[in-house]
Order: structure tokens, then C-alpha cells, then sequence
């Protein structure tokens, strides 16, 4: 990786004298040639921004206090243009984010964790939100060798989904989940939160006339880091160093399993190695506690390639496109815990099988390497029988065979919610599942809400998510709680925008809502100075709520903040 950003200086260098030997050759001397060509081919901007956040939540199993500063966020991220010739073009961004360490978040976290035995939680570091390395935040190198044909070299955002908010066929690059809550895109949208990946991709026009275009790409996924293979989330999940973390964005951990006074998280996944505990009528003892110790597996670098190739068309005002994605599944939300063995907590396997000691399971958090067949489509819809309908339709669809879930039975022995299932003592099952999202989007006049402009729009954007497991067995669930995983799940979000006074005062809303009984809130108001559209200065909410804590926007009901961001484009 250190070799990799040494190159990167000389890899500039190189193209900017490459530019210059691809402009215009005139008599002039080599200094007049080189500052013609910063004048007129090499373009400078960027921006700088400061989010800051304040908790007004209270009773937070991370923070003791409402009302406690979460957020000083930032960011600079300067960006260079170089138009070298009409078929050759260069682009290159750096972002550096700086946020201090918060006094509140790590004196919160002095309370005791009931793993075995009893831990800390950890504060982060201080540098744990940071990014200050020198190695580029995009770097691309487009070439246009044909009029039909463009390729695009480095480090890159590739991003197959229009969705708003959630992610669907965005699955090619990872997603940053460390500093931007969930289901906000008023705040940080799914292009701030993208990690960018180094590789290639193409795009060749098979036919012109019906935008008939053929597109590949390939990751390597080497030249990353590891942890930058796939989502980057908090907290850690590794508990087998005994130093527990939670951030801003953690989810509730699973605290419902409880037995003799302790966390019983592992009974989900693993029976004691005690035979007793696996009969009929177990004994209530301390040896039918499975402990759990977990760790993230990342993809390996050598084999973390990520390859995918689709089709697009047009007819008429349809366009449509069909693809294919083969390497890791980047989600945080469809890893699986994968049991690697189980042992006893002593030295020696004689206190757990005398009933003294609890046993121990092994467990790996992984992203599997999956196949995904992707589509996806846009039609403006006019008029219906006359009557103006006036909405653009679009649609994606996302099947994964074989997908790993983790199962468990439930109800559970020993009085637990759920423990392990003894036809998959693996706690893994594979189901083919279906994913589609469809998103109706259209302006539309309400008078009544602009009196001073009756004819300024507002503009509307409605979602519905739906994932289906098929051949779905009861006692799926995620990898971090008890909650079951229904055969159909749901998603509605809506989203409405406008603008008022010349558009310098910009609201704007998200709303979730999951028909389980779960609900997410992103109200946005901005302010843009007249005749000043580099500056904007935005107050946001997240508010998120539900039945429980351990499923869907419930795992953030203790998460409700507010932000005030600053942003100058320069």
C-alpha cells in the first residue's frame, strides 16, 4: 500500500507532462507552453465542510446523558480537472476529515459488558473518525480511444442504483458506516458515505441510435485495505481481545439471552460441548452457557476480486439494463456469524464436561462471495386516458442465490428467546432471495404550501423496498439479535423538497417507515445566501423509532440527533 502512494507522485507528474505534450505545439518557450497549459486544461475545486451533531435522546444504553455532543466533523476535500485532450482526461481528489475526541461518548462508556468474564466498554480512539492519509480519494484516468468506447483506470465509484437512501444494487462499492447514521441522506447521502475502490471500467456503445450500451468493470481489491473491502461499520464485533466498542452508529447488541446472569449471545449459534446440555431436560448449569468469542473476517487480498458486467438499452422512452455482479457482498447487513468450532473456557476440556465451566464458541463475522444478478429500468410515464399522470417509474432488482442467513430455533432451551437449531448446528442456511425496489418520482403544484409562488413545484420521490426468501425457514434471523427475519420484509420511504424565496431557503424531508412497526425521520431545512450558491448552511434531524431496539430502524431508537452543517464549494 506504501508503494502504491509513492507511485502516485511521479503517476501525476507523468500525465500533466503528457497533457502538455498533447496541447497545441507553438514556438513559445517551455515555461509560456506550461502555464498556457495550467491556464486552460487544469481546473481547481472542492470543498470544505463542518457537520456538528448534539444528542437529544435520552436513557442510551451507550450514553448515560441526553443532550451530549456527538459530532464535529471535518472536512476538506480539494479536487483537480486535467483536460489533456479530447480523448484524455484526468481527475484527481484527496479528502482529509478531522473530528476531536468526544469527553462524553468516552465517559460513558465505563459501564461492564456481560461477556465472560465481565468487560469494559472501550472508548474509540482519538483518531478513530479520521482520515489523513495522502493516498487519493478518487484518482481516474478516462480515455475515449473510440466514439464508442470510454475506459475508465483507478481508484473509482461505481454505482449501478438510483435508490434513495437505502442501498439496493448499490452493491459494488463498500459503504463508510462509521460517521453517517443510517437512512439520512439529508445529512451524508450514499455518495458521501461510498468508499472508492481502485480498478477498471468500461463502457462500449454497441448501437448509438438506441443508447444501446455494453458496460464491464473489474476490482482487484488488493490495493485497498482490508477493512475497505466492505462496509466499514461500529462497533468492532471482536470481543476476543475482551475490549468491547460501540460508536455513534452501533446498533443495540443482542441483550435479551441472558442465563445465570450473563450474556448467553453465543447460545444462538453453538451447544455446549457438555452432551448433557443437548438432551431432552437439560441441566441448569453454568456448563450450558455457550460464550461467545467473534471476530471479523475480512476478504483475503488475493481473493477479494470484485467483477460484474451488464447491458443497457432504450426503447422508445424505456430504458432498461441487465447485469451481473461475481466477488463479496459488501453489506454490513447481510453478513453472517459462521461457527468455527467450539471449546471449553478452561484449559482443559474436563471442568466443562464435569458441568464446572461454561464452553466457549468460535465465531467469524464474514461477508460471503456471492453471485448477484441485477436489473433495472426507468420509464417517464405522460399522460394515462387523458388524464396527466406526469411520473417517471423506476425499478431495480437484485437476485442472490444462495445467500447465507444464521437460523436458530425458536423458543430456545434454558428459557431463552432462541438457541441453536439442531438441524443447522452451523447456524448458517443458504436461500435463494429476491430483492426489488420501486420508486415513483414527479414535481407537483401545491398552492396552498407556496402563497407567495403558486407555480413553484415541489418535488416528490416515493419508494417501496421488498426482500423475499424464498423456501423460508422460521428462525432466520441477523447476525446481531433474536429478531426473526420474515419471508417478506418491507420498506416505504417518502421524500418531498421545494424551495422558497428565490430558493434560498431549501426544506426537505425523508421518511422510513417499516409496516413491522419501525420508523425513521430526516427533516432538512437549508439556507442559501442570494447570489451565493458556494455557501449553504443545513439543520437536519435523525430521528428513528420502533416496537424494540433489536431489528430495523429500532436498533437506532436511542440514536435521535440533530446536525448543523456548514459547506463552502470552492
Amino acid at each position: 500500500m506504501e508503494a502504491t502512494q509513492r507511485q502516485l507522485v511521479p503517476l501525476v507528474v507523468g500525465i500533466l507532462l503528457i497533457g502538455i505534450c498533447f496541447s497545441h505545439a507553438s514556438g513559445e518557450s517551455p515555461f509560456d507552453e506550461w502555464e498556457k497549459f495550467l491556464q486552460e486544461k487544469v481546473s481547481f475545486r472542492g470543498f470544505v465542510e463542518n457537520t456538528t451533531g448534539l444528542s437529544v435522546s435520552h436513557g442510551s444504553h451507550f450514553f448515560d446523558t441526553s443532550n451530549r455532543f456527538i459530532m464535529n466533523r471535518f472536512t476538506i476535500q480539494p479536487e483537480f480537472n486535467v483536460d489533456m485532450t479530447d480523448w484524455a482526461k484526468f481527475f484527481i481528489s484527496w479528502r482529509f476529515v478531522k473530528e476531536p475526541r468526544y469527553n462524553a461518548e468516552a465517559k460513558s462508556r465505563k459501564q461492564s459488558v456481560t461477556y465472560f468474564p465481565a468487560a469494559p466498554v472501550k472508548p474509540l480512539s482519538n483518531t478513530f473518525y479520521d482520515e489523513d492519509s495522502f493516498k487519493p480519494w478518487e484518482a481516474v484516468l478516462d480515455l475515449k480511444p473510440h466514439d464508442q468506447l470510454k475506459i475508465r483506470l483507478g481508484r473509482q465509484f461505481i454505482s449501478w442504483g438510483e435508490t434513495d437512501g437505502i442501498r439496493l444494487l448499490d452493491l459494488i462499492n463498500p459503504q463508510d458506516l462509521t460517521f453517517s447514521p443510517p437512512a439520512a441522506p439529508n445529512l451524508f447521502n450514499l455518495d458521501e458515505t461510498r468508499i472508492p475502490a481502485w480498478g477498471l471500467r468500461t463502457l462500449y456503445t454497441i448501437q448509438p441510435v438506441s443508447n444501446t450500451i455494453l458496460e464491464f468493470f473489474a476490482l482487484p481489491g488488493g490495493f485497498e485495505q482490508a477493512k475497505q473491502r466492505v462496509d466499514e461499520i461500529v462497533g468492532s464485533n471482536d470481543t476476543g481481545d475482551l475490549k468491547v466498542r460501540y460508536g455513534r452508529w452501533s446498533a443495540h447488541p443482542e441483550t435479551r439471552l441472558t442465563f445465570l446472569g450473563r450474556n448467553a449471545f453465543g447460545n444462538l449459534f453453538a451447544n455446549s460441548i457438555r452432551p448433557a446440555c443437548s438432551g431432552a431436560a437439560p441441566p441448569t448449569s453454568i456448563s450450558c452457557l455457550v460464550i461467545p468469542s467473534t471476530s471479523r473476517e475480512l476478504p483475503d487480498a488475493g481473493d477479494s476480486w470484485k467483477i460484474g458486467s451488464r447491458i443497457s438499452h432504450s426503447i422508445g422512452k424505456l430504458n432498461f439494463s441487465l447485469g451481473y455482479i461475481w466477488g463479496f457482498n459488501p453489506q454490513s447487513t447481510d453478513m453472517v456469524f459462521k461457527v468455527k468450532g467450539v471449546t471449553c473456557s478452561a484449559p482443559v476440556p474436563g471442568p466443562c464436561l464435569a458441568g464446572t465451566a461454561p464452553s466457549v464458541v468460535q465465531l467469524r463475522l464474514v461477508n460471503d462471495r456471492t453471485n448477484i444478478f441485477a436489473g433495472q429500468f426507468n420509464y417517464p410515464v405522460g399522460d394515462v386516458f387523458s388524464l396527466p399522470v406526469n411520473t417517471t417509474v423506476r425499478g431495480e432488482v437484485a437476485f442472490l442465490p444462495d445467500k447465507p442467513y444464521n437460523i436458530s430455533k425458536y423458543p430456545g432451551a434454558f428459557g431463552l428467546k432462541a438457541t441453536v437449531d439442531p438441524k443447522h448446528p452451523d447456524a448458517v442456511v443458504e436461500k435463494h432471495t429476491l430483492r426489488y425496489a420501486l420508486g415513483f418520482d414527479r414535481t407537483t403544484l401545491i398552492p396552498f404550501l407556496h402563497p407567495d409562488d403558486p407555480w413553484r413545484a415541489f418535488n416528490l420521490s416515493f419508494q417501496i423496498f421488498q426482500s423475499i426468501i424464498m423456501n423460508h425457514e422460521d428462525g432466520i434471523h441477523p447476525f446481531s439479535s433474536a429478531e426473526k427475519i420474515k419471508k417478506v420484509s418491507t420498506t416505504f420511504t417518502f421524500r418531498a423538497g421545494t424551495g422558497y424565496f428565490g430558493d434560498t431557503i431549501l426544506p426537505d424531508v425523508f421518511f422510513a417507515y417499516d409496516p413491522e412497526g419501525y420508523w425513521s425521520a430526516n427533516p432538512a431545512i437549508s439556507y442559501v445566501p442570494p447570489g451565493n450558491e458556494k455557501i449553504r448552511v443545513s439543520l437536519i434531524g435523525a430521528l428513528y423509532g420502533g416496537r424494540n431496539k433489536f431489528k430495523s430502524f429500532g436498533f437506532f431508537d436511542e440514536k435521535d440527533s440533530v446536525f448543523l452543517k456548514l459547506r463552502y464549494q470552492f
